[in-house]
C-alpha cells in the first residue's frame, strides 16, 4: 500500500507537460449577459511517478474566494463564487451538462455548491509489458515481475525469492488480497494490470506518461478532464473577479 501524499498537478488546454499551470489562470473580460470562454483542464494524480503515491478519494470541484471563502465576506465580495458563477462538465465520465458550483449551491441544479469528479480511464500497471513468462527450475530475486503462460489479467510480483517448480506452474491467484505459491520457497502478490478508479476516486499508481502527453490513455485512472466556463449575469457589477479553482479530496 502507498504511504505518500497525493501528487496533484493541473494543466490546461492538453495533457502536454508544457501545459502545467504555475500561473493564474485569465477567463478574459466577460460582458454581463455572457458566457466566458470554456476552458478545459486535466488534473493530475502522480504524474509520471516512479512509485506509487495514495489515491485521491471523495474528490471535489468547487470555487472560494482567495482567503478560501465564499465570496460574501464584507470587503471581499467575489460574485463569481457567491453568486455560482462558474460550471463545470466532467468530460472523463462522458458527462453533457454543465453544472455550477460555488457559494451554497443553485436551487433546483446544485444545492451543494460542489461538483464530484472521477473518471472511466484504467491505468495499465508499468511492470506488466515486462513481466516474463512463467517458467519451470527458474531462480527468482525478489521484486521480479511474473505472468502466467495464459493471460488472466493479472501480474505476479516475487515477495519471497527462491525456484520456480520443478515441473507445475502454481495456480495463480486471481484476488490481490491472496498470495501464490509457487516451488519449495517462492511467494507471489497479485497485481491487476489494469485498474479503474472507484466513484470520486483518481489513482495515484506509477506510470510513465510521456511528456508530450501521447500515451496519457495508459493513465486514465491517474486523471480527470473537466471543462468549466463562467456564466455572467445581465446585474454582474464590473470589476476584477480573483478567485480559487479548487479540488478537494481525502487521502489515506
Amino acid at each position: 500500500m502507498a504511504t505518500t501524499p497525493p501528487e496533484v498537478s493541473w494543466y490546461e488546454g492538453t495533457n502536454e507537460f508544457s501545459k502545467k499551470i504555475d500561473y493564474t489562470v485569465n477567463y478574459g473580460t466577460v460582458d454581463a449577459d455572457s458566457p466566458s470562454p470554456t476552458k478545459v483542464f486535466y488534473i493530475w494524480n502522480n504524474r509520471a511517478g516512479k512509485q506509487d503515491c495514495s489515491k485521491m478519494e471523495e474528490v471535489t470541484f468547487t470555487t472560494r474566494d482567495r482567503d478560501g471563502g465564499d465570496g460574501s465576506k464584507n470587503g471581499n465580495i467575489v460574485q463569481a463564487v457567491m453568486d455560482c458563477w462558474f460550471n463545470v462538465r466532467v468530460d472523463s465520465l462522458n458527462e453533457q451538462e454543465f453544472l455550477p458550483v460555488g457559494k451554497s449551491g443553485v436551487k433546483d441544479k446544485n444545492r451543494s455548491g460542489v461538483k464530484d469528479l472521477g473518471t472511466t480511464g484504467t491505468t495499465t500497471n508499468v511492470n506488466a509489458s515486462t513481466a516474463q513468462v512463467w517458467s519451470a527450475k527458474k531462480d527468482l530475486a525478489l521484486n521480479t515481475y511474473v505472468q502466467p503462460k495464459e493471460a488472466n489479467g493479472f501480474i505476479y510480483k516475487v515477495v519471497k525469492a527462491g525456484r520456480t517448480d520443478d515441473v507445475n506452474e502454481p495456480k495463480w491467484a486471481n484476488n490481490e488480497a491472496n498470495p501464490t505459491f509457487d516451488g519449495l520457497d517462492i511467494e507471489y502478490q497479485a497485481i491487476k494490470i489494469e485498474k479503474t478508479p472507484k466513484t470520486k476516486e483518481i489513482l495515484g499508481l506509477a506510470n510513465d506518461t510521456k511528456e508530450d502527453g501521447s500515451n496519457a490513455h495508459l493513465a486514465g485512472g491517474n486523471f480527470v478532464q473537466i471543462s468549466v466556463y463562467a456564466d455572467v449575469p445581465v446585474d454582474a457589477l464590473a470589476g476584477k473577479n480573483l478567485l480559487l479553482q479548487r479540488v478537494s479530496y481525502r487521502y489515506v
